[in-house]
């Protein structure tokens, strides 16, 4: 059995029946690439199959202690199938970006069985242009953004011919009873304080100084996170959201992001900020909201994994809440504020503040944590989600279909329905807007002005 850690345990204890804490991609692929011009789920399955060792969290499912007394634990499916997981789908004519949103959209609407393995993939056929489709949804407590990325380097290949492994024999390990589960629960409850305690009074004996440091910026991350204000300001995104999801979708070369970046400053995360920023002061002024001296609060994650976490699933994330100003202005002028912000923000103790709220579970027992977690949600502390997540930027095949975009799919919260990724792969940026169905029906407007956003960035930086 391996625990989940506090981060991980956080999403299985937000998911309800109307907030379904999966991620996702939807990966557009050229089959033409192929020598039979043809990518067929057998395909896939046989790529995916000989490459399960590598990431042996997609054979294990999530097992429940009895009476909550320690966080759930992830143990071998004995049972597991990968014919379940994976499905094959097709489009009505003719095919095209409405068809397939519409297909994800119902797809994204659904939870996951909570008695597998928490993924699914689909291959969907019958795209127009002869482009298939491949559509993950992975649980948020397997994976986190950097994870997918290392997840699909593993399971890609960076040439046409697809390279099939030979994977080594799997015997699954016997499913715990629940009295066992009970006894490592309890172990758990009293080792886990009493390891922490140790350890801080070793690394207080052997480097008190440093200890202190630590300590030290903690505290002036406190600080700086309730000086900067604890509550988001109002915004239409937050109210209770539903399980309908909409879905929509932006991309442009990533090269556009660089070029906008070295002629106007900051980095390409900032840009990305200042499209979305820009996005979403076009979408109010056609609302008819107002706008002017506004700002709406974004999480952004930032990944805190060392070089040893690379390969491990879960989630090594810390945050940092960006003020997005989207106010009518100039597009030089909102890339500088930003940029100035996000600068300020790394250079300060917020992320060190921030990384020890969302990590404070390490210390509650699981009925406080889950508690915790649900009021956080609950809380207007962010009015939207920001995510970026880069890539590598060389041609990459699955089954020998060469990958073209691969679009991220987010969760959203309780009371917050609204989440914007981007992925940067193969030379291509693709965001992937996640949204309540009630709380954001004019999506594809949203859409819209971002792409608009960004060629009015494009401009002013003479690209």
């Amino acid at each position: 059995m391996e625990r989940l850690g506090p981060q991980d345990a956080s999403f299985i204890y937000l998911e309800t029946p109307a907030v379904h804490q999966h991620v996702g991609g939807l990966a557009i692929l050229d089959p033409s690439t192929r020598p039979d011009r043809t990518l067929r789920l057998e395909h896939v399955a046989e790529v995916v199959s000989s490459r399960l060792h590598l990431a042996p969290r997609f054979r294990q499912k999530v097992l429940f202690p009895p009476l909550a007394a320690a966080r759930p634990v992830w143990v071998d499916d004995g049972a597991f199938d990968l014919d379940f997981h994976m499905r094959r789908a097709a489009l009505p004519k003719p095919g095209g970006r409405r068809e397939l949103i519409d297909y994800v959209q119902r797809v994204i609407s659904r939870p996951l069985d909570r008695t597998k393995p928490l993924w699914e993939l689909y291959l969907i056929e019958e795209m127009e242009e002869g482009l298939t489709v491949i559509l993950t949804k992975v649980h948020h407590a397997m994976i986190d953004g950097i994870a997918a990325i290392d997840l699909a380097s593993a399971m890609y290949d960076f040439s046409p011919e697809p390279q099939i492994l030979t994977p080594p024999a799997w015997t699954p390990e016997p499913e715990p009873t629940p009295a066992e589960l009970l006894a490592d629960a309890v172990a758990e409850q009293i080792g886990h304080p009493l390891r922490g305690l140790a350890d801080l009074a070793t690394r207080a004996l052997l480097t008190p100084s440093r200890l202190a440091l630590e300590v030290g910026a903690v505290i002036a991350g406190l600080r700086e996170v309730v000086g900067r204000g604890v509550f988001a300001p109002p915004s239409p995104f937050n109210r209770k959201v539903g399980p309908n999801r909409r879905f929509a979708m932006v991309e442009a070369p990533v090269q556009t992001f660089k070029d906008v970046k070295n002629a106007l400053g900051g980095t390409v995360n900032d840009v990305v900020l200042a499209v979305v920023a820009a996005g979403l002061n076009r979408l109010f002024r056609h609302r008819k909201e107002p706008t002017r001296n506004r700002a709406l609060r974004a999480m952004v994650p930032v990944s805190v994994r060392s070089e040893d976490d690379r390969s491990a699933m879960g989630n090594r994330v810390s945050s940092i809440f960006v003020d997005l100003p989207i106010g009518t202005m100039g597009p030089k002028k909102r890339l500088r504020l930003i940029s100035e912000q996000t600068r300020y923000l790394k250079d300060s103790s917020y992320a060190v503040g921030a990384g020890f709220l969302m990590n404070i579970g390490t210390w509650a027992p699981p009925t406080i944590h889950a508690m915790a977690a649900r009021l956080a949600a609950r809380s207007r502390l962010i009015n939207l989600v920001v995510s970026n997540v880069p890539g590598p930027q060389m041609p990459m095949y699955i089954a020998g279909a060469r990958l073209l975009a691969q679009y991220p799919i987010m969760p959203i919260a309780e009371s917050m329905g609204l989440s914007i990724a981007v992925t940067s792969l193969a030379g291509t940026m693709a965001f992937g807007i996640t949204a309540d169905w009630d709380t954001l029906p004019d999506i594809e407007l949203l859409a819209e002005a971002m792409g608009e956003s960004l060629d009015e960035l494009r401009k002013v930086a003479g690209k």
